[in-house]
């Protein structure tokens, strides 16, 4: 998956905070580029040393640099310090760094589209590359060249694009909106914080500011709200961990769970407007509540990456299932669900709860699921309309510490008698 993000560093520190955490994911995708669009450290609210927003961004970097030599031995996929520093760039409106880089990420001949993520822009940033870059195409390649170019992008974003969002057509081929809407008074970006900041434990003095490493270290503590990495969703969606799939928003991940829009009319336009039933309460908090313990988890096992061997840090099981994970089955039949063939790089024990997805499964199917903290569990396909998607969805959690989970899911569709 490629993937680029625009942030506007310097301005509210929650940026900072987000690139930390993204900066400790680097190996999970090709990053194309990291776009700065702020000049200028806002006075007051932001407390870095460094007063650009481009000098922020290579700050961390640099740290991560400090880091990457153990990292590396986690995880070989790595870029290294000097990848990352090429592709980062300025995105000012003076300039045609940010522009170019994206343009060029979206025309290289490769068969993957692009995912960008813009982190939001605010006084005193400038405005989108993206949207800049829209506005070039369509002057310069026509509007055929412009849809072309558009079909080739995937957001998972804020709403940065002006007029390339609802009202140039065509639309974009998918938008997962990771900051709206507003719910009871709350808006999303800001529920991160609150329902991630101590789940499982987590405390950001010992598992990230202290003892890890530089990068941790530069995690800043002075936003409105406590580790309120607002713009972590955005790529925490995208994150592989075998439970999502960032084509199907309404499946669920790190990110919490997504439907359409009220206003997507035909377009394939999500943003986090739907709850799921846990713990005895409907909510949907709950869509990230759920999993807030295992992300953290497994933030804090990348920090230790950050300065700790092979040897004596956690690593994630890896999830293997026994069969097909897209299967068709007629009323009646059995099925059985086998994680069993799962294993840990560590040798570490593994812990097994497979669960059905209501929420995410389709025709309002129940189903009576037996055996279900074990490896191997079973349930017999309900009498329900052809069509009906049953999910369900494996977790699997070593006892390393952190303890680490990782995800598999089987869909079984109903067929016709």
């Amino acid at each position: 998956m490629r993937v680029m993000i625009e942030t506007d560093a310097g301005g509210d520190p929650d940026d900072e905070q987000s690139l930390v955490r993204f900066l400790l994911y680097a190996s999970e995708w090709d990053i194309a580029g990291i776009i700065a669009n702020r000049p200028l450290a806002r006075d007051g609210e932001n407390l870095n040393t460094v007063r650009t927003g481009l000098g922020i961004v290579r700050r961390q970097i640099d740290a991560y640099g400090e880091c990457y030599p153990n990292l590396v031995q986690h995880d070989a996929r790595f870029p290294t310090e000097a990848f990352l520093q090429a592709h980062t760039v300025p995105g000012h409106n003076d300039v045609d760094d940010g522009v170019q880089l994206l343009i060029d990420a979206v025309d290289r001949d490769d068969p993957r589209p692009l995912w960008f993520c813009n982190w939001g822009t605010d006084d005193g940033a400038a405005l989108s590359c993206l949207r800049r870059a829209l506005d070039r195409v369509f002057a310069e390649r026509g509007p055929d060249g412009y849809a072309r170019f558009k079909s080739r992008i995937r957001l998972s974003s804020s709403d940065e694009f002006g007029a390339h969002t609802y009202d140039i057509a065509p639309a974009f081929p998918f938008w997962v909106d990771t900051f709206r809407p507003e719910i009871d008074r709350r808006r999303w970006y800001h529920r991160f914080s609150a329902i991630t900041a101590t789940a499982g434990g987590f405390d950001i003095e010992r598992d990230v500011r202290t003892g890890h490493g530089p990068l941790g270290a530069l995690y800043p503590t002075n936003t409105t709200h406590p580790q309120k990495e607002g713009d972590s969703m955005s790529f925490m969606y995208l994150v592989p961990t075998g439970m999502n799939d960032p084509n199907h928003p309404d499946w669920g991940s790190w990110a919490g769970r997504y439907g359409l829009q009220d206003e997507a009319q035909g377009r394939q336009y999500f943003w986090a407007n739907q709850s799921d039933a846990w713990r005895g309460t409907t909510h949907r908090e709950n869509s990230l509540a759920r999993w807030a313990e295992h992300l953290q988890n497994d933030f804090r096992a990348r920090l230790d990456w950050c300065v700790n061997p092979r040897d004596q840090a956690n690593h994630p099981p890896k999830v293997s299932i026994d069969g097909e994970l897209h299967r068709t089955a007629k009323a009646g039949e059995e099925i059985i669900l086998d994680g069993s063939p799962s294993t840990d790089l560590d040798g570490d024990q593994l812990h097994f709860a497979w669960m059905h997805y209501a929420e995410a499964s389709s025709g309002h199917v129940a189903i009576d699921l037996r055996d279900a903290d074990k490896s191997r569990a079973t349930f017999t396909v309900p009498d329900a309309p052809a069509g009906a998607a049953i999910q369900c969805v494996l977790t699997v959690t070593d006892d390393g510490e952190p303890a680490l989970t990782r995800y598999a899911r089987v869909i079984v569709t109903v067929a016709d008698e």
